[in-house]
């Protein structure tokens, strides 16, 4: 409720005032002589312009309320959209990275199983405890071990470039596993962010755009 400052109020008793000595002095009966009423009407301007003055400053005053509402929200949605940006941030750097991983991740090329359906992994843990087992074991007499096929019914020569391709077959499957469960990470991540701003934009940006 607005306050009607004193000097309104004085104001308008005036007009009231004047108004009425204007009337009773036309009605009063026998009294055919004209009133002055010069002074009235000057004392009626003055007081008309003061009220119109008065109005104005009510409402410079209402508007002063409303801009400094504005300016405290505008703070509060600066100081919350702060705090939102913080933490997508925070996210996006850790989802950045999850991407760069992944990127080197798929660099890695595949080795070979030379047709047989199963891992690398396993074919390498198969090499090498069948290496430990003919290392000692095995002499010159039946050649070179190199010349030996790990399987008897199909020819997978047992040398080091075999190793090595399983190794590389091996290896290119762990980064495979690994790319999926990054992937799956990033997808978590970008959930977060999506999560945060609509978050600030349900709670905040009905007032956001008010303001």
């Amino acid at each position: 409720m607005v306050k009607i400052p004193n000097e309104a109020l004085l104001i308008g008793g005036a007009l009231v005032a004047a108004l009425v000595l204007f009337k009773s002095g036309r009605n009063t009966p026998g009294n055919n002589t004209p009133i002055n009423i010069s002074p009235f009407a000057s004392f009626l301007d003055k007081a008309q312009t003061q009220a119109v003055e008065v109005q104005e400053s009510n409402i410079d005053t209402l508007q002063n309320v409303k801009q400094s509402n504005i300016g405290i929200a505008q703070q509060i949605l600066n100081y919350e959209r702060n705090l939102a940006d913080l933490a997508v941030s925070k996210i996006n750097t850790e989802l950045d990275k999850t991407k760069s991983f992944i990127s080197q991740l798929q660099k890695v090329r595949p080795g070979s199983t030379f047709g047989i359906n199963t891992t690398g992994k396993s074919l390498l843990r198969k090499f090498d405890s069948e290496f430990a087992f003919y290392q000692e074991r095995w002499t010159g007499e039946k050649g070179r071990l190199s010349q030996k096929s790990l399987f008897p019914d199909l020819y997978v020569p047992f040398s080091q470039a075999t190793r090595a391709a399983f190794a590389q077959q091996a290896k290119y499957e762990t980064a495979q596993q690994q790319i999926k469960k990054a992937s799956d990470f990033s997808i978590l991540q970008q959930n977060d962010i999506n999560r945060l701003n609509a978050n600030y934009e349900n709670t905040y940006g009905d007032i956001s755009r008010y303001s």
